[in-house]
């Protein structure tokens, strides 16, 4: 009997330690099947502005929130073994690691440092890239983000007045907003480098004083393109934003290329109050070429523009919606399309005094636009389009203009215009926009006291050119 009994408790001895090893082995056993994971950042920043080559570490944690042990596949740095950046997980130095652990409930550190060098001539603005974690097949990240170069670094920023001068480059990252009641200023030389999701907000006041020797340049920062064989490529940026609050901006002898990543280069709203004496923007002697979208997208807006380029857009070079007040002298509107930019079925202008809200709505305002010695031209039949909606007034004229344009013009005031006469551009292809010798425009302007220099600072004559530029 005791035999038996000490039979009996050994078994059960072996049946409750078979049972622990067991649950033991299922608490243990990975998840396989989906699962989730957590970070403690949505974007890991390095806040540091580099001067000299340097090094900054940051950390980010990836948390287990699943019930069951799990396996990373793998955790890497999406730009590779060429990558600026370097993690650090479980004391082992990486790019690429595989097969890391987590227990339930669980975390683990990834700590990131980054290297720049900012005296290569194509270190970008802003140094980019992304860890990768992949877990059973599914794949999230955490992107980081450097400063690359020493320059005056604008993020997410609310600007009050102030002046922007040029001793460094000036870096918008994620939108900038001149508040209302506010002005920047931005003398002659500035060079401001917009990040791709960055757009600059206009509601109070924009005063750019750049001049023929010192231009004022806004573009991407990719600086990097160079070193890919294209330096302008449309929609590196999404533009200038004036919104409804913003009043009395002047922008001189200014350059705007590759914006219009979301909607133009620029882009002007209605003003909250129409000043019939100022406009809401007066630009001049300014460029705006490569933009993705518009070149000058507005909505029942007041601007002035004299001397001015707009070439290369995505859709139209200019496009008046809804109406409006408007004044345009000596002004050139030519695109042939070009590196990401169709000009297959967009027009280069489009001057209406309605916006289509719906299919079977529109909503619109009364429209004067004035156009004196301005070039509309491009490959396409009709370069510009006119529309009006007989609710609201349609006073266009256009004086001394040479327009590509095969349908008959109706509705609009027309003295003196040139159709469908090539203007001879020197070189479209390498953006110049200068009319040849032997170019319609020559001698076919009228004279206007306001303006007197063309694009390039030349005096123009008691019979001007039509365009921006002065025919030799």
């Amino acid at each position: 009997m005791a035999i038996f009994q000490l039979k009996t408790f050994l078994l059960l001895c072996v049946f409750i330690l078979s049972v622990h090893t067991f649950s033991s082995c299922k608490k243990d056993k990975f998840l396989t099947n989906g699962g989730k994971i957590s970070f403690s950042t949505d974007t890991l920043k390095f806040d540091t502005v580099f001067t000299t080559s340097g090094s900054v570490t940051r950390s980010f944690k990836i948390y287990n929130t699943n019930a069951k042990r799990i396996k990373l596949d793998r955790i890497k740095l999406a730009g590779g073994p060429n990558s600026p950046f370097r993690m650090n997980i479980d004391g082992e130095s990486t790019k690429d690691i595989t097969n890391v652990e987590i227990a339930p409930d669980d975390s683990i550190y990834v700590f990131v440092a980054v290297t720049v060098n900012p005296t290569s001539g194509f270190s970008p603005f802003i140094v980019s890239d992304a860890v990768q974690v992949t877990l059973n097949g599914s794949t999230t990240e955490v992107p980081l983000e450097a400063y690359g170069q020493d320059a005056h670094y604008i993020v997410d920023s609310v600007l009050t007045s102030q002046t922007w001068i040029n001793d460094k480059p000036y870096v918008i990252v994620h939108s900038a907003l001149i508040d209302s009641l506010n002005m920047l200023v931005i003398q002659k030389g500035c060079r401001i480098y917009m990040h791709q999701d960055s757009k600059l907000f206009v509601n109070g006041t924009l005063n750019i004083y750049g001049t023929k020797q010192d231009s004022v340049i806004f573009q991407g920062d990719r600086l990097d393109r160079d070193y890919f064989g294209y330096k302008d490529y449309p929609g590196e940026w999404r533009g200038i934003h004036f919104l409804g609050a913003s009043e009395k901006s002047h922008i001189n002898y200014t350059v705007i290329k590759n914006a219009g990543f979301s909607d133009a280069a620029i882009y002007v709203q209605a003003p909250n109050f129409f000043d019939i004496n100022n406009p809401t923007l007066e630009i001049k002697n300014s460029i705006i070429s490569n933009s993705l979208g518009y070149g000058i997208l507005a909505f029942n807006a007041h601007i002035r523009a004299d001397n001015c380029l707009v070439q290369s857009c995505g859709a139209q070079n200019i496009a008046i919606l809804e109406g409006g007040n408007y004044l345009f002298n000596f002004c050139t509107f030519a695109t042939y399309g070009g590196v990401g930019i169709n000009h297959a079925n967009q027009p280069t202008a489009a001057i209406l005094n309605y916006r289509d809200t719906s299919l079977t709505e529109y909503t619109g305002n009364n429209l004067i636009a004035v156009f004196n010695n301005c070039i509309i031209y491009g490959p396409l039949e009709d370069e510009v389009i006119f529309g009006k909606k007989t609710d609201w007034d349609y006073n266009v004229t256009m004086n001394n203009c040479l327009l590509k344009r095969t349908t008959a013009i109706s509705n609009v005031i027309t003295n003196n215009v040139i159709l469908n006469s090539d203007p001879q551009f020197t070189d479209y292809a390498k953006w110049d926009y200068h009319p040849k010798s032997t170019s319609p425009a020559k001698l076919a302007g009228i004279s206007l006291p306001a303006v007197i220099d063309d694009l390039d600072g030349n005096l123009r004559g008691p019979v001007p050119s039509i365009g921006c530029y002065e025919v030799p």
